[in-house]
């Protein structure tokens, strides 16, 4: 009977392992709604470097004035992580807007910097205020994100927190660098 067991411990410590392995490389951010829908490609949201990785989210689920963008771990199944990327006109060169879209439906509301340096949601309207600038960090696959209107870049804090712009510098940490998450 002992046998047994320690053979049953042997099997199912590397078992255990490759299903953490498997899920962490399986990790998406955003609802299949979003990332398999109408909006295939666009619809996912944003995730940090950081530790832990923290993704753009609607506080609350809400779709409403000023609602924060905040910092959230990675789901599947919260809907305020879906986000539809925007090239302004077309052009990733003239900005690209964050448009919240649970479920992978547009909502019309807009990741915003109004200047306060508190990242909310704000009617969409195409403001420099709502357009923001990918820079690349490296050869890494993440990029800062750099507000059109306060030339202020994009930054996660404690998970919860409001996201928040702070002015640029040589060096970026986890938290400032972004890369699309489907």
């Amino acid at each position: 009977m002992t046998r047994i067991r320690v053979m049953l411990a042997a099997i199912t410590l590397p078992v255990m392992m490759a299903a953490v392995l498997v899920a962490a490389q399986d990790a998406q951010a955003s609802t299949p709604g979003c990332t398999k829908g109408a909006y295939f490609g666009y619809c996912a949201t944003q995730a940090d470097h950081g530790t832990p990785m923290l993704v753009m989210d609607s506080a609350g689920q809400r779709a409403t004035l000023d609602n924060p963008v905040i910092g959230w771990p990675d789901s599947t199944s919260d809907r305020a992580t879906d986000w539809f990327q925007l090239p302004y006109a077309g052009n990733n060169s003239l900005g690209v807007m964050f448009v919240f879209a649970p479920d992978g439906r547009i909502s019309n509301k807009c990741a915003s910097d109004p200047g306060d340096g508190r990242v909310v949601l704000r009617e969409c309207n195409g403001s420099n205020w709502q357009r923001w600038i990918s820079a690349e960090v490296g050869s890494t696959g993440f990029f800062t994100w750099t507000n059109l209107a306060t030339h202020r870049i994009l930054q996660s804090g404690a998970m919860g927190s409001q996201l928040v712009t702070v002015p640029p510098s040589a060096t970026t940490s986890g938290n400032q660098e972004w890369t699309f998450s489907t």
